[in-house]
């Protein structure tokens, strides 16, 4: 680790005047903080007491997987819909399926394209493929039918996997790709209802296979043969989410999964076998499928799944399952303090929960004491753990998941050995502990490339006087000194209001400091880009309270103008178009529907703008 202290001061010391220097390298050599967080390392501390264990270095998840399960064949790993998969089914059910990959053809380095939710056939697809050392293509199933193919083309995948619930949406345009090869998948295939749930008839005079058809061609074929391990060995493609401009696939390698899953197990977090995870992040997020797959199956723990993005289900299946840990996006976790979902646990234990893992959107104070309150009262003294990562960085940047409390608003320290983080400007110039800036890390589980866009991939990259390489998250945020990383949002998350720039985060967040509020969501007007427009749930409490009173909605109205124009003092940042809302409805990814959100404005509410007051000094 003083290696990389050093290299870091190597690169900070030309951005700073001589007496700046000269400071930070006293600093350095008495080993006090220098103020510039890829120097001092804080979060190296929180690892000092960890017994370290290499189980998954230079391995690929296949070997991962069966290196660490082969005499556990007896435990559950997977639950899906009342079904319960042992690791000797597991096991077993990828070999199968590795056998009718290599019958359809497909060898080492080629794409496969996956398209379907998380469900036990996905696993086993996604184990097989690492096996021969072909490439998964995962895509979403919410792209249209020009999109879906022009992906499939691109990395030419011959070979098509797609449940069943997504194909009819693309049936005329995928059999028109006369050379590929479809099989579809019952979604219900692994359930105990698959035998009263209907089945999509395949069309034998097409290139379609059903899914029982495309495992007994491969019954007849020898063993396939295990692809070892090569350091930057392409495994898997999922793709950006296409908010700046068109989505880009998303190259990751062997080591995007097996350096993070080994990170993890030297991270203190709690890996013993006979545990569940409960998740629902579907396998084209990298999260889905490095967290919420691969993570937990590498150390034998249970694999608890449902699609589905709807709080009551939620709360339903974590009674149901009783996780040790749960793995979802942060809108899920509101479901914990809704009426409906208090009355489902009315004297129901939580005290099986140790770690809810939470992502994809920031959480207000209130709301995290609110879930914690939750938690405490049904018995378990779990913290809601956040994190922070994405795609193109391997799933993982930052994680709470050490035996220190850090701050509600930030998302833990970098994973062990894997990540440094830092906070930069437009010049790349590190910035110190507390400074607003650009969110950038070196990590070594990150992507291989944007595929086949040199272009993206340069831009997204850069590359330090050291020749060691940084991912630009495009996010903003500070570094504390404890080493915790706090995102603020999005760099492009922002509206120019009369010709001021606006961060919407921070109007967001200053919004949220109002007791009534519950959510909020700043987007401009949809017909009118110079005008914020503020979308409110209220807390529960006020909105009860405006169903008898709703003549008090305007004067809370004000109050959130008055609370903008105090804290930000922009005459800008202040919305004067409210939306009112119930809750605010989630994506086919779990995260908020910003597009719907942005676009619903049927009952707007437009006041004046208050005047700004100048600040008493």
């Amino acid at each position: 680790m003083e290696k990389n202290k050093l290299q870091a001061l190597k690169r900070l010391l030309p951005t700073l005047s001589e007496d700046e220097a000269k400071l930070v390298t006293d600093l350095f050599y008495s080993c006090q903080k220098t103020g510039y967080a890829t120097v001092d390392r804080p979060w190296d501390i929180f690892y000092e007491n960890i017994n370290k264990k290499n189980l998954f270095l230079n391995t690929t998840p296949y070997q991962g997987l069966v290196n660490s399960n082969i005499r556990h064949l007896s435990e559950i790993a997977l639950e899906y819909f009342g079904s319960k998969i042992t690791f000797g089914k597991l096991l077993k059910s990828i070999d199968s399926v590795a056998k009718s990959l290599e019958e359809y053809g497909v060898k080492k380095g080629d794409f496969v394209t996956i398209c379907s939710t998380t469900t036990p056939e996905v696993v086993y697809i996604f184990y097989a493929i690492s096996k021969i050392g072909a490439i998964a293509n995962i895509i979403s199933p919410f792209y249209t039918a020009d999109e879906l193919t022009s992906r499939i083309n691109e990395c030419e995948s011959k070979l098509i996997i797609m449940v069943d619930k997504f194909f009819p949406k693309f049936k005329n345009d995928l059999n028109k790709l006369t050379k590929k090869q479809i099989v579809v998948l019952p979604m219900m295939s692994s359930s105990l209802i698959r035998f009263i749930t209907p089945k999509y008839k395949v069309d034998r005079k097409s290139n379609e296979t059903d899914w029982e058809t495309f495992i007994k061609d491969g019954n007849y074929h020898p063993e396939a043969t295990i692809d070892l391990y090569e350091k930057n060995k392409p495994q898997a493609m999922v793709y950006s989410s296409g908010t700046t401009g068109a989505s880009k696939g998303i190259l990751l390698s062997v080591d995007s999964f097996q350096k993070l899953v080994n990170a993890y197990g030297n991270s203190g977090f709690d890996t013993s076998r006979l545990q569940s995870v409960y998740q629902n992040i579907p396998p084209w997020h990298s999260t889905g499928l490095s967290l919420g797959i691969n993570f937990p199956l590498s150390f034998g723990v249970k694999v608890c799944t449902d699609p589905r993005f709807d709080h009551d289900v939620f709360i339903k299946n974590v009674l149901k399952f009783k996780p040790e840990y749960i793995l979802t996006n942060t809108s899920m976790y509101q479901g914990f303090t809704f009426d409906k979902s208090l009355k489902r646990m009315k004297k129901k234990s939580l005290s099986f929960l140790k770690y809810p893992v939470e992502g994809g959107e920031p959480l207000t104070e209130k709301d995290i004491n609110s879930i914690e309150e939750v938690f405490k009262i049904h018995g378990s003294s779990a913290r809601l753990l956040n994190g922070y990562g994405e795609c193109e960085c391997g799933a993982t940047i930052t994680t709470d998941i050490t035996g220190h409390k850090f701050s509600n608003e930030a998302s833990g320290i970098p994973l062990p050995e894997i990540i440094t983080i830092g906070i930069f400007d437009d010049n790349f110039k590190e910035l110190k502990y507390g400074a607003r800036g650009n969110i950038m890390a070196k990590t070594e589980i990150g992507m291989l490339e944007y595929f086949k866009n040199p272009k993206a991939t340069e831009k997204f990259f850069h590359t330090d006087i050291n020749g060691e390489c940084w991912s630009q998250t495009g996010d903003i945020g500070y570094i504390n000194e404890d080493g915790s990383l706090v995102v603020l949002g999005r760099k492009s998350d922002y509206s120019i209001i009369d010709g001021q720039k606006i961060f919407n985060f921070d109007v967001e967040r200053v919004i949220l400091m109002s007791n009534k509020v519950k959510l909020c969501e700043i987007q401009t007007h949809p017909d009118d880009d110079n005008k914020l427009v503020a979308h409110i749930v209220w807390e529960n409490e006020v909105s009860e309270l405006l169903k008898q009173q709703p003549e008090k909605i305007i004067e809370y109205l004000k109050e959130i103008q008055d609370i903008v124009s105090k804290t930000m003092n922009i005459k800008e940042a202040i919305p004067n178009c409210f939306c009112i809302r119930e809750k605010f409805p989630s994506a086919q990814s779990g995260k908020r529907d910003i597009n719907y959100i942005k676009n619903d404005i049927e009952d707007l509410i437009e006041l004046e703008k208050v005047k700004i007051k100048k600040l008493q000094k």
